[in-house]
């Protein structure tokens, strides 16, 4: 019985996270097994982010995880993007930046301990203010 259940596992294992990021509505059928809940999100969540920065795939992938509907802004060398989210957040000028709700949550160090400590769930259980 061990056996088929890490025959799913170890394929998953060696996937990398940009290919689940690309792929991730694709992998969605395993909301269930990973215990994600995608119907209780009900924020707006916005990251801005570069291609190959290893903070925002790791952003990405607890947004992922927690089964999160995001838009992302890949600002990669646009300066003008980079300066109207740097207006959003308070100056900051590095990337991760995310918002929840056009509320400003800060980078991925930030959003990591939001979750540690339990607060990310309501923040993303909150509907969008009308």
């Amino acid at each position: 019985m061990l056996k088929p259940f890490l025959v799913v596992r170890i394929p998953l294992l060696l996937v990398s996270s940009t290919w689940l990021i690309r792929n991730k509505k694709m992998l969605d059928f395993l909301n269930p097994l990973l215990g994600r809940h995608p119907e209780r999100i009900k924020a707006n969540v916005e990251i801005y982010t570069w291609q190959t920065c290893p903070f925002c795939v790791r952003a990405k992938m607890l947004l992922w995880r927690k089964g999160v509907n995001y838009t992302e802004y890949k600002i990669d060398g646009d300066e003008a993007a980079r300066n109207k989210m740097a207006e959003r957040a308070n100056g900051l000028r590095t990337v991760p930046q995310i918002f929840i709700n056009n509320q400003h949550i800060g980078g991925c160090d930030d959003i990591h301990r939001l979750d540690s400590d339990g607060q990310l769930d309501t923040f993303l259980a909150q509907p969008v203010a009308s």
